[in-house]
């Protein structure tokens, strides 16, 4: 056996299959406008004291033939009610940036709310983020849309029978951005998506989908990815070319999107997959 260390499938070794699913939750991040306050409830009305009008009855005697009759007051003093408070303004929305000037505020956004930012290197997350996700959707990968730094170890190969698979090892490479990925607050991310929505149709206007819903994106991305299949950790290659590729012709048709998946092994894929759907159903909620 012999240890192989070959990029892979090309020179596009360096961006992943992470770097597709961490897109989706930027895009997720940078999409949408967070709603206002909610209105204030108007206060109940005050409840009035009930009032007798009717004076009290006279009293008989013997002498008196007809009951004296009394006039109604002209006016009845009602018992002073304490004033109902009026409700507080509702402070207006902060003004979104300009969509080329919005990198800094997203990212101390995301610092604010204690999600980590260091793996992110775009300085145009939202107009990467559409372009790579709207390609993505369609199972195409773009690097130069790519928003994060790939692992920095390079892919192995195994050698054994004749035969070309992936090390193991490679899989681990991907362990620590993974783990970045599944750690972010869903409720952060969809609360992000609200606030910059304008943002993102913006940018998906400039791409040529001015009438296109952001989710309608983002969802369709999601299930490119959710219908990578799982085959295990031993994947055969093939080096017939000048770069490898998946020696079952069923792998090799699969979407690039899809391919890159299996490159992170099964455990990180199936942490990716879980994420995405976690993701998934806190939007249809939102």
């Amino acid at each position: 056996m012999r240890d192989q260390a070959p990029s892979y499938p090309s020179k596009q070794a360096g961006k992943t299959a992470v770097i597709v699913t961490l897109l989706i939750v930027i895009a997720l991040a940078i999409a949408t406008l967070w709603y206002l306050a909610k209105d204030t409830e108007p206060a109940p009305a005050p409840i009035e004291k009930p009032v007798d009008l009717a004076p009290p009855p006279a009293e008989v005697t013997e002498t008196e033939i007809d009951p004296p009759v009394t006039e109604p007051a002209d006016t009845v003093e009602l018992e002073e009610t304490a004033a109902t408070p009026e409700a507080e303004p509702v402070a207006p929305a902060k003004p979104l940036p300009k969509l080329a000037e919005s990198n800094d505020e997203i990212l101390q956004r995301l610092s604010e709310a204690e999600q980590p930012i260091e793996p992110l290197r775009s300085e145009q997350l939202i107009r990467d983020a559409v372009v790579f996700v709207d390609n993505l959707r369609n199972g195409v990968v773009v690097k130069e849309a790519a928003i994060i730094e790939g692992p920095k170890s390079r892919f192995r190969v195994l050698e054994q029978d004749g035969k070309i698979y992936i090390d193991p090892r490679s899989y681990d490479r991907y362990n620590t951005i993974v783990d970045w990925f599944v750690s972010l607050d869903n409720a952060v991310l969809i609360q992000l998506m609200n606030e910059y929505q304008p943002l993102l149709k913006e940018a998906l206007a400039e791409i040529g989908y001015p009438d296109t819903a952001p989710k309608t994106v983002l969802f369709e991305a999601i299930e490119v990815l959710q219908a990578t299949p799982s085959v295990g950790t031993v994947i055969e290659l093939t080096d017939e070319s000048v770069m490898y590729r998946y020696a079952d012709p069923a792998l090799e048709a699969l979407p690039a999107a899809q391919k890159q998946m299996l490159r992170l092994g099964p455990d990180n894929m199936r942490r990716i997959k879980d994420k995405l759907e976690s993701l998934h159903n806190a939007m249809l909620t939102n």
